[in-house]
This record gives structure tokens, sequence and C-alpha cells, in this order.
């Protein structure tokens, strides 16, 4: 699907376990901005590459995130910045330079844990009546079931820089 395959794909033709983990770090990444792949000619993981500096607040990539997850927590988002490093590592170019599945799997475990421990468990309960109390923004509103059907994608054009 375009906008979660592996570059290497491109040049090899051939998916590999880590092509897998390369499309799992471009939905982590989604998950964070609640943004699609490919939007407005615009790839989710240049965006981020670009805008992220680990010397800022939630590594300055407030315009970028969720806006929903940014109102849950204003002060910070207990474990964001270990997410986004385990999301960068698995969308790395080569496909050696990624984590297996189970390492990222083990690294979210880790993550939840400190989350939890540092006491992100009141924000996530805050987090439902803020939820329910507005209506987010999803990144697939429009889009119907046939855009999706025999390999078909909506149309999306790629800015290339």
């Amino acid at each position: 699907m375009q906008g979660y395959l592996d570059p290497e794909y491109y040049m090899t033709q051939k998916l590999t376990e880590k092509s897998d983990v390369y499309s799992f770090g471009v939905l982590m990444l989604e998950v964070i901005t609640a943004r699609k792949p490919l939007e407005r000619g615009r790839y989710i993981v240049r965006e981020v590459k670009a805008a992220l500096d680990r010397t800022k607040d939630l590594y300055g990539l407030h315009e970028l995130l969720d806006p929903v997850l940014v109102a849950t927590s204003p002060s910070g988002i207990a474990g964001l910045e270990l997410f986004v490093d385990l999301a960068l590592r698995c969308v790395e170019e080569a496909g050696a330079d990624r984590p297996s599945m189970g390492e990222a799997v083990g690294e979210i475990e880790r993550v939840l844990k400190a989350a939890i421990a540092a006491g992100a468990a009141d924000s996530a309960s805050n987090s439902t009546s803020l939820y329910n109390s507005r209506t987010p923004r999803h990144p697939y509103a429009g889009h119907r079931l046939s855009d999706y059907r025999a390999g078909g994608m909506p149309s999306t054009r790629v800015e290339v820089k």
C-alpha cells in the first residue's frame, strides 16, 4: 500500500520481515499525528523527521501531533518521546537498521510500563471523557470502503522535495 512500503521494496521488489517493521513504524506515526501516511502530497515520515527537535518539549512536534493527544495532557504525554524514537527506528531507510518486530513489541511494553509508572494512568482516564466530549478529526473520514478494494487507493499526489 502506498505510504507503507519500505524504500528497499521499491529497489528489490521483495518484501521482508523488516518491510513489516517499516509499515508498523508508519502506523505508529499515524497514531500520534492522526494523519494518513500520504496527505496533501506530504509523506508523514518525512514530515516528522523534518520537524523533529529532540532538545524541545515533545520533540518540537506540537504542530504535527494529534490535537486530541495534546489536549489530554498539554504538559506532556508520558512516553511520547520513547514512542517517537521507536517509530523512527522502525522507518529507517535500510532494513538492517530497523529493529525486529519482537524488539519493537518489547520496546512498546517498556514504554507503557514507564508511562504507567509516571502516572499516565490518571491522564488516560481523563482523556476518555475529553475524547467523548468532542469529535476528533479522523484521518480516513470521507473515504468509502470501495476506495480500498482490489488494491485501489484514493488518488494521492506525492510532493517531491
